[in-house]
């Protein structure tokens, strides 16, 4: 680790937290105005309109093959100040967006500058912790920017109420420019210079190849995108699943945060027991968690509708099994390749977040007014998820003591 790093871990928790906070808050607070905006632009098509989030997530999938070779060239700095500039261009282009595929491509710009919120600050921890105790600065980061899912529609729904949805797209502009001064005065470098590498298609093709060739990088990354195709899925038919189905109308803000809270929770309990207990057990003791629930819930649907507080509790578990999941499964994929962080973790993010966008979408689109698309589908990639950890666990290497750098 850089011995210029002087900030401290609190502070460094909530900047990166606040940083991860950005692509989240472009995705979570658009959701009420998703009709608004179909409005504004004549698209009528729920299925259509999904488009506003599936491309910014495209965007977000894409830059991480950039950002992680990036920071490791010219630092990590650098490669965050510039992925949070493009993602600004792309905030201030969709207010000014005249037509609908000028927004879809100001949010596909928007979601590749904002790559760099994810890539760039799971390489600063990389840089920072190692094992079980970077595995705990995840979770609590994640469980500090989980809050954004929590509170980001009910401010988009009251955004809506007194202004247009332009308005929401200004104040993310804002909060970005905020972000950045202040990660610029009080972050220092924490890549050191011996371990900086050179640009280009090689590097990306080298990260890519570690994965491939390392099984447990591999099983774990494959597994990850598994998982998070659920909440894929999720985000981009959530507002037609509470408006159409349990017609909650203003309310499903408040059912959206219900719901989202259930993986903060989760983060933080993984937080205290990572260093406690096997992240392995964890994470299949979780797995199994989720198939036993969306079970339930695709035979309930089968038989009739699930009522809205049955949907509700089924996705609370569903998120908290998610929640205590991912943190450990990053920090799995990635402690084999900790000599390349920043590639690695692109590699690793682009790789899950390929296979959870065209699972997700696809899951999105198949929205028939039902959630049976939504409940099978989290049913089938979750079993296929935990087939993948026990191939990858098969043949696990014994693990050294997990410590801090210092």
């Amino acid at each position: 680790m850089s011995n210029n790093s002087n900030i401290r871990e609190g502070e460094f928790l909530v900047l990166i937290a606040l940083i991860m906070s950005l692509g989240a808050l472009s995705i979570d607070a658009i959701l009420p105005a998703l009709p608004v905006i179909g409005d504004s632009f004549n698209v009528s098509s729920g299925n259509t309109i999904q488009q506003v989030v599936s491309v910014l997530m495209l965007g977000l999938t894409i830059g991480q093959l950039f950002y992680g070779p990036l920071s490791d060239r010219i630092g990590r700095r650098f490669a965050l100040l510039i992925g949070v500039g493009i993602f600004m261009v792309g905030s201030l282009v969709s207010v000014l967006s005249g037509n609908f595929t000028i927004l879809l491509a100001a949010r596909f710009l928007q979601g590749f500058g904002g790559a760099a919120t994810r890539i760039v600050s799971m390489a600063l921890i990389r840089d920072k912790y190692e094992g079980a105790a970077m595995a705990r600065i995840m979770s609590l980061a994640v469980g500090i920017f989980i809050l954004i899912p929590i509170i980001a529609p009910t401010f988009g729904q009251s955004i809506l109420l007194i202004s247009g949805w332009q308005a929401i797209f200004w104040i993310i502009f804002i909060l970005s420019g905020i972000v950045m001064v202040w990660f610029w005065l009080r972050q220092p470098e924490t890549l050191d210079p011996e371990h900086k590498t050179k640009a280009g298609i090689r590097p990306v093709l080298d990260g890519l190849w570690a994965i491939t060739s390392n099984r447990m990088a591999l099983g774990y990354t494959l597994a990850m995108g598994l998982v998070s195709t659920g909440y894929v899925a999720y985000l981009l038919s959530a507002e037609q699943i509470f408006h159409d189905i349990y017609h909650t109308g203003d309310l499903f803000a408040i059912y959206f945060a219900l719901a989202a809270l259930s993986i903060g929770v989760a983060s933080f309990v993984n937080a205290q027991i990572v260093e406690r207990f096997n992240m392995h057990r964890i994470i299949r003791a979780a797995t199994i968690g989720i198939i036993v629930v969306s079970f339930g819930a695709a035979s309930m649907g089968v038989v009739g509708t699930l009522p809205l507080a049955g949907f509700l509790a089924t996705l609370a578990i569903i998120f908290f099994c998610i929640g205590l999941m991912l943190g450990n499964m990053n920090a799995i994929a990635l402690e084999p390749l900790g000599h390349i962080a920043g590639l690695a973790n692109s590699a690793i993010s682009f790789v899950s977040g390929m296979i959870s966008l065209v699972i997700g979408t696809a899951l999105g689109n198949a929205f028939n007014f039902t959630i049976q698309p939504l409940m099978f589908g989290i049913l089938s990639t979750s079993v296929l998820a935990l087939a993948i950890v026990i191939w990858a666990d098969s043949q696990q290497s014994q693990h050294q003591p997990l410590i801090i750098k210092t």
